[in-house]
């Protein structure tokens, strides 16, 4: 299984592939900083069975993010990494065909039993929004 893990956080680069590995099992992830090089690779390899994608990458914002990426590659499966926790984006994003959407605070447990669903197939929103 192959996973693109599209963020521009260095620590999350280096901190998401244990709870990755945890969750998945054995797994290539290929990082991208940006929804550019994303597009590179995508252009260039066959596409990943998942993509992490941050909504907050440099030069775009939010949900346009995430139209962009599935304008350009609809086919792939799209777990939303983010710090963004508002409901209102939790759910335009299931709308968009997400199968995941995973806030940046939960903890390391929490993503892996998030992500343990997606391998399964399955899906993961989280149950309780924050009050915005």
């Amino acid at each position: 299984m192959e996973i693109l893990l599209i963020d521009d956080h260095a620590l999350i680069q280096e901190l998401m592939p244990p709870v990755l590995r945890k969750a998945f099992g054995e797994v290539e992830i290929v990082p991208a900083s940006d929804l550019e090089s994303a597009f590179q690779r995508l252009a260039h390899h066959n596409p990943p069975d998942l993509a992490l994608l941050d909504l907050g990458l440099p030069g775009h914002s939010g949900l346009d993010t995430l139209r962009r990426f599935r304008w350009k590659f609809p086919s792939v499966r799209v777990v939303i990494l983010s710090s963004t926790d508002d409901a209102a984006t939790v759910r335009v994003a299931q709308g968009m065909g997400v199968v995941g959407y995973v806030f940046k605070t939960a903890t390391p447990d929490q993503m892996i039993e998030a992500f343990k669903l997606i391998a399964a197939g399955g899906t993961f929103f989280p149950e309780q929004q924050p009050n915005k």
